[in-house]
């Protein structure tokens, strides 16, 4: 095990990008492990170890983030809303037929959907194929079994809570939700996220339905840059952080980006993150102090859009996952895989239960896709989802 430590003036997740230069890009050619850490006196800190990645889980056929699936009650109500307050449009409708779908338990299903992208990322017309696609928003209304239940109102609710992303003018982006007949759970706010003090300045707000989206400003004080906006995390709530995030490590195969954890009590309003925060036993949390710990965590050197895996700490995490596929509200994240029948078996060498099959799901316009749905520890709903080959003629060689 190696450690080094590097002085850096200020650090947060959205300065990753600058990092991955040097010398974490070079470490990470000579080591297959690396965390990234940042002190109390605000010096990175990078522990490198030459354990295997590619020995046991799915790390090897991993390609990236494929999309967050959204349970509404409306469609099409929900997706001119998501298009009007978030910086994503609609690109392909999902309208396959009523079907199996095993993975999620539900026989003779059918939903409806649209593929939201980021704006910033439109493909070129015609047929050229040149951007590294993002992490993709699928909006889903289930028609049969009709939506059941209600999103998180908790912020430490366990599973999936928000939905996060990047924009460049917050205080525009608020008003504009409030146009929008959007609900934010208060004004923009700082929230303290490591020992050496540093913040971001966020909001959160419900959809139509409830779950909780929220908005970061970027880090542009005097406002020059015009930005447009992306998708960025969503943030896993879990019960347990070292158990996750040795399983999101181990067995997906995931980097970790940075480690967040603010080591005092911030005022439960910092960050505007929900209507309330619940204690284990169900009874609301009436103190004034909040606590978390977070693991950011991506696909090699992507840092575009990673998943927030957090346990609180004051109060403790509360509730369950959704347990039916149906449920409205932030249901599951999928990953897209080279591979699936191979990913599927490295799952199952890594030990888990419940694993679903490999299912061929017809999504409409969306095409037919090869679907693996399984679960992390605490029971979150995660989906393998194979990749579909670029078009072209046979290979020049054998």
């Amino acid at each position: 095990m190696h450690v080094f430590e590097v002085s850096v003036s200020s650090i947060g997740y959205h300065y990753l990008a600058e990092l991955e230069s040097f010398p974490i890009r070079l470490v990470r050619q000579l080591f297959s492990c690396i965390m990234v850490r940042v002190d109390a006196s605000n010096r990175l800190e990078i522990v490198m170890s030459t354990i295997d990645r590619l020995a046991t889980g799915i790390r090897g056929h991993v390609n990236r983030f494929s999309h967050v699936v959204i349970n509404v009650s409306d469609l099409e109500r929900s997706v001119e809303f998501y298009e009007k307050t978030l910086p994503v449009q609609r690109v392909t409708r999902i309208n396959g037929p009523r079907q199996d779908y095993q993975g999620l338990d539900i026989a003779g299903g059918k939903f409806d959907g649209w593929v939201l992208e980021n704006k910033k990322d439109t493909a070129p017309p015609g047929e050229f194929i040149a951007e590294f696609p993002p992490r993709l928003i699928h909006l889903i209304e289930w028609k049969t079994p009709t939506p059941i239940g209600e999103p998180y109102r908790e912020a430490n609710h366990v599973g999936i809570y928000r939905q996060n992303a990047l924009v460049n003018n917050l205080d525009a982006a608020y008003a504009n939700v409030l146009a929008n007949e959007g609900r934010p759970y208060a004004e923009p706010s700082s929230i303290v996220l490591t020992p050496n003090d540093f913040s971001v300045v966020v909001f959160a707000y419900r959809d139509p339905d409830g779950s909780t989206l929220e908005m970061i400003a970027v880090d542009d004080p005097k406002g020059e840059s015009d930005y447009p906006g992306m998708m960025h995390h969503c943030n896993l709530n879990v019960t347990n952080l070292e158990k996750s995030y040795k399983f999101y490590r181990d067995v997906i195969g995931l980097d970790l980006t940075v480690y967040l954890a603010p080591d005092k009590l911030q005022p439960v309003s910092n960050g505007s993150l929900g209507d309330c925060l619940r204690n284990p036993d169900g009874m609301l949390y009436a103190g004034e102090g909040m606590q978390f710990a977070a693991t950011l965590m991506g696909v090699r050197s992507d840092s575009r859009n990673p998943i927030d895996v957090l346990q609180w700490g004051v109060p403790a995490p509360y509730g369950s996952p959704y347990e039916a596929a149906n449920c409205l509200g932030i249901i599951r994240v999928g990953l897209e895989v080279d591979d699936i029948d191979a990913a599927h078996a490295r799952l199952k060498l890594a030990g888990l239960s419940g694993i679903g099959p490999i299912e061929t799901w017809d999504m409409g316009d969306f095409g037919e896709r090869k679907v693996v749905i399984f679960k992390d520890p605490d029971g979150i709903m995660l989906e393998l989802i194979e990749h579909i080959p670029i078009p072209t003629d046979r290979p020049p060689f054998e």
